[in-house]
Parts: structure tokens; sequence; C-alpha cells
């Protein structure tokens, strides 16, 4: 019988926060271990026959502060000095001197490194400022090709300010230092991720299992972290609390593939050390869209199961066949000679509506999470890149699924897309509130693949209700419904970035994947929201099969064009990915069978290759990860990789904004057909549109909120207040002083203004109010 439930996160992932299945799958099973199942509405709930206990463990950050220490330094300037002066000698016969150097001064400020990582790690961590002080000023502390670009960028002694971007290039020096001395494979936040993405050979990840860092350091971590667990877990002396031999569910959570290495060597070192005690199952992201049809016989010598989806209505299966409740699924073999049981755990039909319930309900639980103890990085200037890395996020959602769930590049037809449920938003904030309050981080980010602008409003409205004690950002769509009103008054409401995705920033690219916005809602969203005081990250795309240079040109130039209007803060190139479950190639396989295409490589291997606009799908053959595809042309976009990196470089820095589009290729590339003045046009006909919005005259049947600070007297007949950091002074009679302090009052609790205090002011003075600080929250 499984007594016990242990999540666990393996590395590498982000650094400054958990990823957040863990805290969802623990506020689930500790939901059951609490009330039991109940697998219909009114049955009675099914209990566990004996305590359930369960925990979430953070992996990635533990092996982060393994392998950053100094005992772990000790090791790896032992096992890789001689090598890494081998390999700069080898280095500078190539003509390549800058790495000879690095690598020869690493080698030789080894016991500098090894001295100082502990107080490199203690600086990110929230670490005291004498620390700050003596690295920045110290000699003998250590440095590195990163460290000594920055330290030449500043034009000024370094003070302890600059210790934390220090620090993290120090992290990212020795990380360089791993990669090229030790282990190409290695990088601060992924593991092999280029082994692991969508590979169809598994015995190409399995042989990754022998490489350095894993081997070395990655193996000795697990084991050591498995032999603490073995003697806190109930039944440690191989009874359980049943009286039989207790069971353990090990949760692998695997969301991206540059942690599958580390999730397989995690499962080896729990089989080792639980035996037949446990049963190995691993989720997320990277095993809902890769290994849904996995059948591999290797693969499964690690884990028991696939858990897939959400997991709640399957783990709910699971542990109802545990307690004997449920018959046999169908699809099962044996597990540890004891009975049969399903390679994938799935929600079954019957469970669905059980499961959409915990969905929308349950609050993640981060109580087992230790923030202190993650780094906060500074590993750019762009203050909306920065939200990725710097700051300990509890990250949850808004809705589960996307509203809109229509774009032809996406998964639509997984569930985590196609399955859309918003959450029950009182809970959710309450939830969070109290947690952020107990661990003393303040900040939410919202993973949803779109935030539903209600939501968001809900969220606000009770953040601005308990005096904004959280600050909030997440992902977006970039749709009309996003106002200036919302826009202020979700800023004023906490929120401080919204990220989403433009993908390909012209009219025909919006057509061609079917976004659903154009570009005047685009311009007009991010307008709304910059002029709020809101940071903005766009997701974009190239490579799409039936681009031109063109498209590539026109999309680039209005992008360029974003920037120089300050609408945009940062960005991101995506190159198109044809997957398994995307509408594309959904639409392509629906297409009839072709007589003479049916066995065609150049077709794809069944059907016409002239399905989805075009798309020439090419499937490689193999028994593991099978969710990205290639396609007939997928090469010919590679050659714009490098130069829309540089300009979107260039332009987040405030770069290169007059320097012609086409000049960033180092080829000919026709002319954009966009016009230069395309994004002014539309933030002119978008502010038209605002200041027509706050001309209206007062409706009785507005929600009107106050987001400016409170007007104060000034002077004999004025008031004056500070909207988004301006002062606003007005004259206005006794009258109107009274009503307009009235009405606004109720909003410095985050209440609505008072609607027949705004009913006894002029035009003029409404209007002043809704130009300075008066926002009217449409019904969403």
């Amino acid at each position: 019988m499984v007594d016990s439930v242990i999540i666990i996160q393996p590395p590498l992932v982000q650094l400054n926060a958990p990823y957040p299945s863990g805290a969802y799958l623990s506020a689930f099973f500790r939901s059951v271990a609490a009330d039991g199942i109940s697998p219909s509405p009114g049955e009675p709930a099914v209990r566990p026959p004996a305590p359930l206990s369960v925990r979430w463990i953070d992996a990635a950050n533990g092996f982060f502060r393994a392998f950053f220490s100094r005992d772990a330094l000790v090791r790896l300037f032992g096992l890789c000095g001689d090598d890494a002066l081998s390999a700069a000698s080898l280095a500078e016969s190539r003509g390549d001197g800058e790495t000879a150097f690095q690598l020869r001064r690493c080698v030789s400020s080894s016991d500098s490194w090894i001295r100082w990582i502990d107080p490199i790690v203690s600086i990110l961590c929230g670490g005291d400022r004498e620390l700050c002080h003596a690295f920045v000023r110290s000699p003998d502390a250590p440095r590195g090709a990163r460290m000594d670009r920055y330290l030449a960028s500043l034009g000024e002694e370094p003070t302890a300010d600059h210790a934390r971007t220090l620090a993290t290039l120090a992290l990212e020096d020795v990380a360089d230092f791993v990669a090229v001395a030790f282990d190409p494979e290695f990088s601060l936040v992924r593991y092999a991720e280029s082994i692991a993405s969508s590979v169809r050979d598994f015995s190409v990840v399995e042989a990754a299992l022998s490489r350095p860092v894993v081997e070395r350091f990655m193996r000795p971590y697990f084991e050591t972290l498995c032999e603490g667990l073995r003697g806190e877990l109930p039944g440690s002396d191989g009874v359980g609390q049943d009286g039989g031999a207790g069971r353990t569910l090990f949760c692998i959570s695997v969301p991206f593939p540059g942690c599958l290495v580390g999730a397989l060597c995690l499962a080896r070192s729990v089989r080792a050390a639980f035996g037949p005690r446990a049963v190995i199952s691993m989720g997320g992201g990277y095993v809902n869209t890769e290994l849904r049809q996995c059948e591999n016989e290797r693969f499964f010598s690690y884990i028991d199961h696939l858990s897939l989806d959400r997991g709640y209505g399957g783990y709910a299966s699971f542990f109802l066949r545990e307690w004997g409740a449920t018959v046999e699924p169908s699809a099962a073999r044996p597990v540890d000679g004891v009975s049969p049981a399903p390679l994938r755990i799935e929600c079954p039909p019957e469970l669905r509506g059980l499961e959409d319930g915990y969905t929308t309900r349950l609050v993640p639980d981060y109580r087992d999470v230790d923030f202190s103890l993650y780094p906060r990085l500074a590993d750019t200037e762009n203050p909306m890149h920065r939200l990725w890395s710097d700051g300990a996020w509890m990250k949850a959602y808004l809705a589960h699924g996307c509203y809109w769930h229509r774009c032809s590049f996406c998964d639509v037809t997984l569930d985590y897309i196609k399955s859309y449920l918003p959450v029950e938003v009182a809970a959710l904030y309450d939830g969070l509130a109290a947690q952020a309050a107990a661990k003393g981080v303040r900040g939410i980010h919202f993973v949803d693949e779109a935030a539903p602008p209600r939501a968001l409003r809900d969220f606000a409205a009770r953040n601005a209700l308990a005096g904004n004690p959280l600050a909030f950002w997440g992902n977006i769509r970039f749709e009309k419904t996003f106002s200036r009103d919302l826009a202020r008054y979700l800023s004023a409401g906490g929120l401080v970035g919204v990220s989403g995705g433009i993908e390909i920033a012209t009219p025909a690219g919006f057509k061609a994947v079917d976004k659903g916005i154009d570009l005047e809602n685009l311009v007009a969203t991010c307008a709304a929201f910059k002029e709020a005081g809101v940071l903005v990250h766009a997701y974009l795309m190239y490579g799409y099969w039936n681009e031109t240079d063109a498209d590539v040109v026109d999309s680039a130039e209005v992008m360029r064009q974003l920037f120089a209007s300050g609408l945009v803060d940062s960005a991101f190139w995506h190159k198109f990915v044809l997957t398994r479950h995307s509408r594309a190639y959904a639409e392509w396989k629906s297409r009839p069978l072709s007589r003479d295409c049916a066995h065609s490589p150049a077709c794809g291997g069944s059907r016409d290759g002239a399905g989805a606009g075009g798309i020439v799908p090419v499937d490689i053959p193999g028994d593991f990860a099978d969710n990205d595809l290639d396609f007939s042309g997928s090469s010919r976009s590679e050659r714009y990789t490098a130069p829309l990196d540089h300009a979107l470089a260039a332009w987040m820095s405030g770069d290169g904004l007059d320097r012609p589009v086409r000049s960033w290729f180092p080829y000919r590339m026709p002319e954009p057909s966009v016009g230069a003045t395309l994004i002014e046009g539309y933030i002119e006909r978008y502010g038209r549109a605002r200041d027509e919005s706050a001309r209206e005259a007062y409706r009785p049947d507005g929600d009107y909120r106050w987001t400016a600070t409170r007007p104060v007297g000034c002077g004999a007949n004025g008031l004056v207040w500070w909207n988004l950091g301006d002062e606003v002074r007005i004259d206005a009679s006794d009258a109107e002083r009274r009503a307009i302090l009235e009405a606004v009052e109720p909003c410095r609790a985050g209440g609505p203004a008072k609607g027949p205090a705004l009913a006894r002011l002029s035009p003029a003075a409404f209007r002043a109010l809704r130009e300075h600080g008066l926002v009217r929250i449409s019904p969403l």
C-alpha cells in the first residue's frame, strides 16, 4: 500500500523560483490525504486506509546549491584542471588566444574560486552587505570573461550596488568553464537540452547518464538525497503504517527537455535506494507533449508510470485502485510483482468532473519551500527580462488551458491548451496572500497560457481591497479587452508586467497563425499597458513553412517601430517548430490519402503534401520523444536566426532603432513593404479613442475606480493629486471639491467610487478626473 508521496523537481530549471507543478501536486495530494476522494458528486469520499504523508522537494535548487559550493569546486578542479590546461594549449594552437587565456586564468585562480563560491551564492540569496563590498573591491576575488566585460562597461569604480550583477556573472563564468573544460552539455538552467529535445532514440538520452556532470556530481547528490529520505519516510524499517510493506509514490516532474537527464538520474537513484517500495511516476510538460505514445522498454525500466496532462484525475484513479475502489484498468502490466498497473496514469472519463473541480479550486501549496535558498539573478539590465530571473516568485495560474486555443502552431489537441477552466479567483488570492505573508515573498508569476482579462481584473480588485500586498505579472493575449481603463486598473492593483505572443508581426502573419488579433489591437493594448507603467514582453516567431524574405523583413520592421515607439520593452525570437499535436499538423492529417503520395517521404509518408497551406511534414522513425516534426524546407529559415537576434538585442538596449531593418542581414533582403510610420499612425488612433472615452459623460451604471493618489487641498479653490507620477491641479468650487473627495474616498480602501458624488460634478470636473485617475471598468 502506498502510504507516502514525494514530489521531486529534478535539475535543471530556472534558478530563482521553484517550478509550480510541485506546488499544485502538493496541494492535490494533501487534499486527498485530508479529505479522501469523492468519485462523483454526492458520493461519500473514499478515504485512505492509513495516513498518507506528502512532501515536495525541489532538487533543482538543491543540486544548484550542491554544485555551486566549495566542496564541489574542489572536486571539479581536481577532476578537470589538467584537461582545462590541455584545452587551453589546443585553443592557442588554433589561434583562439581568448579561450586559452580564460581557461588558464580559471585554473590558476581555482583557490580563489573555491574560497569565494559560497559567498557569491550568499550574495545572490540576499547575503550580508559586507560580502558585497568585499566581493567587488577585493583584488583577490576571482574574475572571468563575463565579469571583465561588465566591469569594463561601468565607467566607474564598482560599489556594493554592483555586487549582485557581478555575482550572477561569476556563476555564468563558472558554467562556461564547466562547459568548455568538463562537460559541454552543462549550462546554468538546463542540462543536455539538445540531446533530449524530440530525440527518437532513447539510447542517446541514456548515454548522457554517463556524462561527467551527471556521473560525478548529479548522481552523488541524488544518492545522498535518497539516503536521507530512507530514514524519514513512514515505515523506514520496511513496515508500512498498515502493517504491510509501505510503498512510496515518487512523482518526478519533467517540464522541459533540459531536465530529462536529471530526471532519469534521479529515478535510477530512487530505484537503487528503495527497490520495490518505490512507485516512480514521471509527468510534466515534456512528458505530455513528447512521450504520450512512448513504449520504449528501456525507458520504462527507470520508471513505472507516465502521468499525463493535469494529473489530478489520473492520480485519483491510481489511489482509488490502491484502496480497492475501482476495477482494473485495461492497459496494464505487473509492477513489483504485486498487481497489474497502467503504464500511463490518465484521467478516466468518469473522473473528469472530479479533475475539473480540483483544477478550479486548488491553490498551489508552497509550505515545503524555503525561498531564501533561491538566488535572485541580475543577468540583464532590461527590466522586463529581469522579471524571469530576479525575484523568488510564487507561480500560479488563473486558468487552465487557453481561452482562444486556435493558433495554428499551438498544441491545441492537448489538454493543457484545449481544456479551458478559469479558477476560483477569490480562493486563489486568499491562499497566495496568506502564503506570501508567511514566506516573506510578495511576488506572483502567473504562468497561464493566456491569463483571462476578467480573472486578472478580479485578482487586482482583491489585491487593492487588501492594500496591494502583492505584485504580479504573467502571460496574456494582446487583445482589445485590455483597454486604457483596464490596464490602468490592473497596474494600480499590482500588475508590473505582461508577456504575450505577437508571433509574426504583420497583418498577413496574424492571419497565417490565426492569432485572433490585428495590428491595431496590438498597438492599442501595448500603448494602454505602457501608459499605465506596465512592462511588456513579446514572443516572436520566424521560420513558418510558407514564410518569405519579405515576410521576415516586414515582421522585423514592425518590431523595430514598436521598440522605437516605446511600446515593447523586450522580446524573443523563436524558430517555428511543427508539432504533432498542433492545429497545423491536425489539418494536414485530415486531408485525404493520395495514391501518388501515400508512401512518399516528400509528402510526409502518407498524405498529400499540400495540406495546411502547403506544409509537408517529414516524420522521423523512432520509439521515444515524437512531438517535434521536421517539414520540407525547414532549414531555409536558419539563416535568419543570427540577424534577427542581433537586431533584437540592439533594440532592447535602445540601439540601432534608426538603422534600416534590412541592414541587419548580411545578404540581400527586400525593402519592407510596411510603411515607416505605420505604428505611429496606430498610436495616434489609439490616442484619439482614449481621449474620446475620457470625454464621455458620467454613466450611472458605470463601475468607476480611482487609481491616483488622494486629492488634497491646494490654495483657496484648488485640488492637487498625483497620477502615474505626474502632478495634477484643478480649480473647483467648494461643492465640487467636496463631491470629488466624497467620490474617491472609498477607493482608498480598494472600493468603487461613490456614484452619487460623481453625478454632482460638472462635465469639466468629471472629465479632469477621467483623464487623470478615474477609470471605468467595463463588464467582461
